[in-house]
């Protein structure tokens, strides 16, 4: 046992059903083509909250979260049913596992750990280590508490349910019930998983050959570390980009996703005393528009950008060329008919996939924004959040070359976690002009 595990004083292990059973016609649901493509991996997200009352005891607050998550799993009764190889998923409501453990020492102590071991206390431990044979359920959840009298929630949910958009919609309607219990109060978007309508999944003899190199991305040893960029220096590099581009209202995801484009290719060049290696951004899009803002499941498409010559890696350049993507993109989808919405994204990622084919030896950055998602109002009914963590993945080892960015909790600055091979992670973090604006989580 690791001095870090040695924290934990106690497991209990609950399985919490929908509270209401799903009705026949939805029992059988079916993947989409773009559920079928992602792998099974879990996409966890962890909330932390300060010492709460007196009226809430330890019981009282796992009561609480029970009673509104078996509510809510009525709404989103894919969680709660069992996979059927790669082609739907039988929503039996056999229920979502949920864990409540105790961890003996401050809440603090695993929020401002620079690396992820300590953060991986707070999420259900049967996931992490057994991140490709994992057979319990699609949804699992986890109450932390710790000796300062501080909690956090987390979940891990199967990619295979759904994208950042669904975890984010249901961690939101979740929240909603919990401080309303006794209301008829209507969440403002009622989930539909009625992916399978705008992209087709395969027929069922070929569901399982379907899977993308994109989306289903090699493991390789790496390590992962977090940042933080303030409000004033996310300004700094946006002015930085107006008065060098002409890109005149710079998104917070675009500024952050090039500076750390540039700044990883910058490092990785020291690392190899060579000329810039080939370099490739791919950047995840949120199909919602031109999709109904209740489509739950895996509804987004990508977009990469390739980064050949060193007069390239200026970050005026690179937000110029993110953009100039990212409205191509847009543009395709905007008055695309329901049959074409398939087609298009997997052009987009079979150019994304030629291009990485094309260019030998090429470095994959992949980037993937929630800095839309409001983590920070997730309110149970004890107040928001203190710190809200989303690490790269549970998978051991994580994925190389993923950025993930959040809004911090002030809401005008950004937190990121990334994931590099050892080596390059060293050379990053000692990075002059990366620390310059990203200050290391601590």
């Amino acid at each position: 046992m690791s001095s870090v595990s040695r924290l934990v004083s106690s497991v209990c292990k609950k399985i919490i059903k929908p509270y209401s059973p799903t009705p026949i016609s939805l029992r059988c649901h079916k993947l989409s083509y773009l559920d079928q493509m992602v792998g099974g991996i879990y996409m966890p997200l962890a909330l932390f909250y300060p010492k709460l009352s007196n009226t809430w005891s330890n019981k009282v607050v796992s009561q609480h979260l029970e009673k509104s998550l078996s509510k809510v799993l009525t709404n989103y009764y894919p969680f709660a049913g069992k996979l059927n190889d790669n082609i739907s998923i039988d929503c039996n409501d056999n229920g979502v596992e949920f864990f409540i453990t105790k961890i003996d020492c401050p809440m603090s102590e695993i929020f401002n750990h620079h690396y992820f071991e300590k953060h991986n206390l707070v999420y259900p431990s049967q996931v992490i280590n057994n991140q490709y044979t994992y057979e319990g359920s699609l949804a699992v959840f986890q109450l932390t508490h710790f000796s300062c009298g501080g909690i956090a929630i987390s979940m891990c949910l199967s990619h295979k349910v759904g994208d950042g958009y669904t975890f984010g919609n249901f961690m939101n309607h979740w929240a909603t019930i919990a401080r309303n219990p006794l209301s008829s109060e209507i969440y403002p978007i009622s989930p539909k998983f009625d992916g399978s309508f705008y992209f087709p999944p395969t027929k069922d003899e070929d569901s399982s050959n379907v899977s993308n190199n994109n989306i289903v991305p090699q493991r390789e040893e790496c390590v992962s570390k977090s940042f933080s960029i303030s409000s004033s220096k996310l300004t700094a590099l946006k002015a930085r980009v107006i008065n060098d581009s002409e890109v005149q209202n710079p998104s917070d995801t675009e500024v952050v996703s090039a500076f750390l484009y540039q700044r990883a290719m910058a490092t990785k060049k020291l690392v190899n005393s060579s000329s810039i290696c080939p370099s490739l951004l791919h950047q995840a899009v949120n199909l919602h528009p031109p999709l109904p803002k209740h489509t739950m499941g895996n509804i987004c498409s990508l977009f990469s950008i390739l980064t050949k010559e060193e007069e390239e890696m200026d970050l005026a350049r690179v937000v110029s060329k993110l953009r100039k993507e990212k409205e191509e993109v847009k543009q395709k989808y905007k008055n695309a008919k329901i049959e074409e919405l398939l087609p298009i994204t997997l052009e987009q990622h079979r150019k994304a996939n030629d291009l990485l084919v094309n260019n030998s030896c090429c470095d994959l950055y992949r980037f993937s924004s929630l800095i839309t998602f409001p983590s920070y109002d997730v309110d149970f009914g004890w107040g928001k959040p203190e710190k809200v963590i989303s690490p790269i993945s549970t998978s051991n080892p994580p994925i190389k070359n993923m950025f993930v960015l959040m809004s911090d909790k002030n809401r005008d600055g950004v937190n990121l976690t990334c994931s590099m091979k050892k080596q390059d992670m060293l050379a990053f973090e000692r990075d002059e002009e990366l620390l310059q604006f990203a200050s290391p989580t601590s």
